[in-house]
């Protein structure tokens, strides 16, 4: 085989030197910060999917410290929660705990996480551990107080679920309708009917969207009750010195909706994290049905707007339908609003809306 000539070789080099460019960016992985940063940028936007493919990436990187690995463990678990994965959830959340390289805030949300994913698969007494975790290194947190309340509550375990409920009041719980509700559902489960009027009621007041506690209090013939305190005495058999806790009527907030016709209603997210209390849960899970994600918004308006649009560009295909406002608070990015819809089938509305030019995923509440 003969020598190349010199205008074989330049352009040979050059050829090479194309490639090496082509290549060079896509074979660059991102160091673990980054990554991480890329995570929660996917997860604030719904993007679960995102979010599991840069996880899967930035665990390969070699050298990844103890405090990386969790933290990207962390996040993958969130993203396969995202994405209606709870046994990876549950095992991506396992190994952040394990790999002790998180801090106690961080431990403390890896906890709560879990035990949210360990609720939704009915494993309650393993879910009221992961609530109590919380508790032990986040003393008074209302958010594990309220769920393990609830997981207590489904036990039928009702004074130490009552006993919860209070507790997660007594310490400035965010949303109080929860709480609230959940004393109402002890109360009707014990027969007192009267006592659990005046708790949907409670949870009214302080969120007038709350449409389950609206169902219970007009299915036991009651009507929202004036302004006035109630008090509740200790359980039988609470400790000498507990003492009765007066629960005030809050002020009742005014509805982001302004415009006739179905309007979204705000219910927290349950997989997301943050210093406002992540994976706060209502006391029933909501209705039957998988969730599908069509955007989300910094503001609850335009998310409302949001919905608006969706319908009129979908052509009759979400007629129907009834849309859910999710408030997710993120971790050192602030609050998210997304926009959401219950289906029977997730993976056939999202085609149809996809091939429309809507945005839709699927969701895990």
């Amino acid at each position: 085989m003969g020598r190349l000539t010199p205008v074989c070789a330049a352009m040979l080099v050059l050829a090479v030197l194309a490639l090496a460019l082509r290549v060079g960016p896509a074979l660059a992985a991102p160091d673990a910060g980054t990554a991480l940063s890329q995570m929660a940028a996917a997860l604030s936007s719904g993007n679960g999917a995102q979010a599991l493919a840069l996880g899967d990436a930035a665990l390969a990187l070699p050298g990844l410290s103890d405090a990386d690995h969790s933290r990207l463990e962390l996040d993958r678990g969130l993203a396969n929660q995202m994405l209606g994965n709870p046994e990876a959830a549950l095992a991506d959340l396992t190994e952040a705990i394990n790999a002790h390289g998180l801090s106690a805030p961080e431990r403390a949300r890896a906890f709560l996480e879990r035990g949210l994913v360990l609720d939704g698969m009915n494993r309650l007494d393993d879910a009221i551990g992961d609530y109590g975790a919380v508790l032990r290194l986040t003393p008074n947190s209302p958010t594990a107080l309220n769920n393990r309340a609830n997981a207590l509550r489904r036990q039928n375990r009702f004074e130490d679920a009552r006993r919860d409920y209070l507790a997660s009041l007594a310490a400035d719980n965010p949303a109080p309708e929860y709480p609230y509700f959940g004393l109402g559902q002890i109360a009707e489960s014990e027969g007192k009917n009267d006592e659990a009027r005046n708790f949907y009621g409670r949870a009214l007041a302080a969120n007038p969207d709350y449409s389950l506690a609206a169902q219970r209090l007009t299915a036991l013939g009651g009507t929202a009750p004036a302004p006035g305190a109630i008090v509740l005495r200790p359980p039988k058999g609470a400790a000498a010195g507990d003492t009765q806790i007066a629960l005030h009527p809050l002020a009742a907030r005014v509805p982001a909706w302004k415009e006739a016709g179905d309007q979204p209603t705000v219910k927290p997210a349950s997989y997301s994290g943050g210093d406002a209390q992540p994976g706060l849960r209502p006391a029933l899970d909501s209705p039957g049905g998988q969730q599908v994600q069509l955007g989300a918004w910094r503001q609850e308006a335009e998310a409302a707007a949001g919905w608006n649009r969706a319908l009129k560009a979908a052509d009759g295909a979400l007629a129907g339908f009834s849309p859910h406002i999710v408030a997710a608070d993120l971790p050192g990015r602030g609050r998210y609003y997304r926009l959401r819809v219950v289906t029977p089938d997730g993976k056939q509305l999202c085609a149809v809306l996809t091939a429309k030019g809507l945005d839709c995923i699927p969701a895990k509440d």
